[in-house]
């Protein structure tokens, strides 16, 4: 293998959105030995750096599940819903109360000030049975976010729709309404969990974004080795030459991969696997 193409939530970051300084050092030493770096990622390029330490290797990485593709730091690649689109998608959920983030590929997430009353009744609830607890603290992080709330909504160079709810029948209905719609307009639906759902912008996904970096640096896909735990890795484990799956993905990952890690993100689970299969 040439390269690593690695997730971040619940793959290079654990539940509580930690960056294991000692996984850096393993990068580190994996780079040295000539392997590329990259990372394949749905936060935004805003949320990639904010969180990855400085003297991590990083040759590249793909933002917001392939709207933004970066290399050595720098945009070379960027797509984007139309505004009108955004304005409508964010009205629907304001229609029904339901908890809506607007991501661009260099901001932090914004929801509408005016919006924070039914939101704050929503994630302020008790915790459901559901609902696992990193998620739920991340909910509640955001409620207490200076940035987050907003006079007014940007609506041009949107990357990424985000929707949560703690009330399960709530969230389903939601998802449910977005995915009779997708045929009709110009998104993809995902999920990381069943309280929440995200949009992207249809033909464009961790595939696409990492074949641009491969473009870029002259690598095969089958040179690639993928891990992940969740939904939107899926297309890029159906091109990449080598799948592992994270211990805590999703069962539908597990059985699109080659092979499953021994420990979950929380354990330093990718650190130990890389050790094992590289630098032993």
């Amino acid at each position: 293998m040439k390269a690593l193409a690695l997730d971040m939530d619940g793959t290079i970051l654990d539940h509580s959105g930690q960056f294991s300084l000692n996984l850096v050092d393993t990068l580190a030493e994996l780079k040295k030995r000539g392997m590329h770096i990259f990372f394949a990622t749905g936060r935004t390029s805003h949320e990639i750096i904010s969180i990855t330490p400085e003297h991590c290797p990083l040759d590249g990485y793909v933002a917001a599940s392939g709207m933004g593709i970066y290399v050595g730091g720098e945009l070379v690649d960027a797509a984007a819903f139309k505004p009108d689109f955004v304005e409508r998608m964010i009205e629907a959920a304001r229609e029904r109360e339901v908890y809506y983030e607007v991501h661009t590929l260099e901001n932090s997430s914004r929801t509408l000030l005016q919006d924070q009353e039914y939101s704050f009744a929503d994630i302020s609830r008790n915790q459901p049975g559901t609902m696992k607890d990193f998620e739920y603290r991340f909910a509640q992080d955001t409620m207490n976010s200076e940035t987050q709330w907003v006079e007014e909504l940007p609506f041009d160079h949107v990357v990424k729709l985000f929707f949560f709810s703690t009330d399960l029948e709530k969230i389903k209905d939601w998802y449910d309404y977005l995915k009779d719609r997708q045929d009709e307009s110009d998104y993809a639906l995902y999920t990381t969990s069943i309280h929440n759902a995200e949009v992207m912008l249809k033909g464009r996904d961790k595939a696409t974004g990492t074949a641009t970096l491969l473009e870029h640096f002259n690598i095969s896909f089958q040179d690639v080795h993928v891990i992940g735990d969740s939904m939107n890795d899926l297309p890029l484990f159906k091109k990449a030459g080598r799948r592992t799956a994270m211990k805590n993905a999703t069962d539908a990952v597990k059985a699109a991969a080659d092979d499953i890690t021994e420990f979950t993100c929380d354990e330093d689970g990718l650190k130990h696997y890389l050790e094992e299969t590289y630098l032993k």
